[in-house]
């Protein structure tokens, strides 16, 4: 880490606090209703709409995750921001889930269940939402600690890498505990700003450090026509490419919750639309930005030598916060420490909150009758982000998974989005749908649970990939759905 970079870390941050802090000051008192409290009584305009669906979905664990497909794949990881286009345009262009589910007048994806089905599909869905909500969070701090380490002096850095989750824990619990889901919007818009122009400013000094034309020519070198043509790359595939264009595109825009909890913030249903198909170009960038700077990182330890190639696990993974430690002046190195850190609270606290809610409103809640008690909601949802922020940092410390980040988000997320994509696009758009057939969507769906390594390996699954396992989940979950629906139907009119 370059001399002088800790002050402009100290500087930055201590700005960045202080506009958090005086944030929160500004919005307290404001959540008095449940409606305030968790979707800002739908009064979001097109801007923040923007600002808050780019910077919800534009974390740390996104940066690094991508970095690590740039760094290892190449210019081949680029199909994943262009899905990921392709799917956020499909839900702009014709409002897929997201337009009717706003008219519903929901406050949360599950309390649609509920309305749709009944009680029951609502806690157990509900539940289903949060297991894969909180399990997919349970890499966040530790991917964080690994980007923010190596900028840190050594006397500093040579604390425990826990020590970092722990304070960044902190941070998070402590502000999106006392705010409802206008204060994480807010904060969203400031974050949104760092970060964009952050990682802009940084690329553009990358390429005087590393040229483009040096680094396709290093990617070609070392990782053949893989390097640019996913179709090639042992790791990607046709059927890993249409899979993203699930997973990346329509799952993360209109089916994860914590991208539909924004679109339930929106004033009306036109601004939602006209919001995601701009955001469809801040999807691709996501994913497509960190990648390239993970490129870039590659191509600079391969000239050096440094043995790119043969990196593994957390060495690989953190490889580009290395690359940018090494080679940032003081002021920029300061800033993206800045940006790292706005862009994990940015997902930090509204995944938080969106999981916690979850947990109060559509499980606990209906469990003993007080969904519409606007104390206990607040007091439940602030005890449950408080619980899952540790539950956490306990599986950051403890998970050692084989997976590469982005495939265990993909993995952990369709547990839900398996059944999710299913029983929303079904209640929502077809009749005949019943709670039976929830049911067996439901439960259908919780196949993927297969594609977790350990459990492939004892299931005889290994041979199958994460997206073969992910398309055959959500085949049986549809078969779940028409199968339970027409059983229903069928008796029904008999016993008519």
């Amino acid at each position: 880490m370059a001399d002088g970079s800790i002050l402009f870390i100290g500087v930055f941050s201590a700005l960045y606090l202080l506009v958090l802090v005086a944030t929160q000051i500004r919005l307290s008192g404001r959540e008095s209703s449940l409606a305030e409290f968790f979707v800002a009584a739908r009064s979001i305009k097109l801007p923040a709409a923007i600002a808050t669906l780019g910077a919800t979905e534009i974390g740390l664990i996104t940066i690094a995750y991508n970095a690590q497909k740039g760094f290892g794949e190449g210019f081949s990881a680029f199909h994943i921001g262009i899905a990921a286009l392709i799917g956020c345009l499909f839900v702009g262009l014709t409002g897929f889930v997201v337009a009717p589910l706003r008219r519903t007048g929901v406050l949360t994806v599950a309390e649609f269940y509920e309305q749709r089905f009944g009680r029951d599909i609502r806690v157990v869905g509900g539940f289903i939402m949060v297991l894969a909500g909180v399990l997919n969070m349970g890499l966040f701090l530790k991917v964080a600690a690994l980007y923010i380490l190596p900028f840190l002096p050594a006397e500093i850095g040579g604390a425990s890498i826990e020590v970092i989750m722990v304070t960044l824990i902190a941070i998070a619990v402590a502000y999106t505990a006392f705010g409802g889901m206008r204060a994480v919007i807010v904060t969203d818009v400031l974050q949104f700003v760092v970060m964009v122009l952050g990682l802009i400013a940084v690329i553009v000094f990358l390429l005087e450090v590393v040229p483009l034309a040096e680094a396709i020519t290093r990617v070609r070198e070392l990782k053949g026509e893989g390097g640019f043509n996913p179709l090639l790359t042992s790791g990607f595939g046709l059927d890993y490419m249409l899979w993203m264009i699930v997973v990346a595109g329509i799952a993360s825009a209109a089916i994860w919750p914590t991208a539909l909890s924004r679109a339930l913030c929106i004033q009306d249903e036109a601004t939602t639309k006209r919001a995601y198909l701009i955001s469809s170009l801040l999807f691709a960038g996501r994913m497509i930005l960190p990648a390239f700077i993970g490129i870039l990182a590659f191509t600079f330890l391969a000239r050096s030598g440094a043995g790119a190639v043969e990196l593994t696990g957390d060495a690989k993974l953190a490889a580009t916060a290395q690359f940018l430690a090494e080679v940032l002046p003081p002021f920029l190195a300061g800033l993206i420490v800045v940006v790292f850190f706005a862009s994990f609270m940015s997902t930090q606290d509204g995944y938080l909150f969106c999981w916690a809610s979850l947990l109060s409103r559509d499980v606990v809640g209906p469990l003993v009758n007080r969904v519409d008690d606007v104390a206990f909601q607040k007091r439940w949802t602030r005890i449950f982000i408080v619980l899952i922020a540790l539950y956490e940092l306990y599986w950051g410390l403890i998970y050692d998974g084989t997976e590469d980040v982005w495939n265990y988000l993909a993995i952990t997320g369709s547990i839900y989005f398996c059944s999710g994509i299913v029983l929303l696009t079904g209640g929502l758009y077809w009749r005949g749908a019943t709670r039976l057939g929830a049911w067996g969507a439901l439960l259908f769906g919780l196949s993927a649970i297969l594609a977790f390594g350990p459990i492939k390996e004892a299931t005889g699954f290994a041979g199958w990939s994460e997206a073969q396992i992910g398309f055959f989940s959500i085949g049986l979950s549809v078969f779940g759905l028409v199968a339970g629906s027409l059983i229903e139907r069928q008796f029904a009119s008999r016993s008519a």
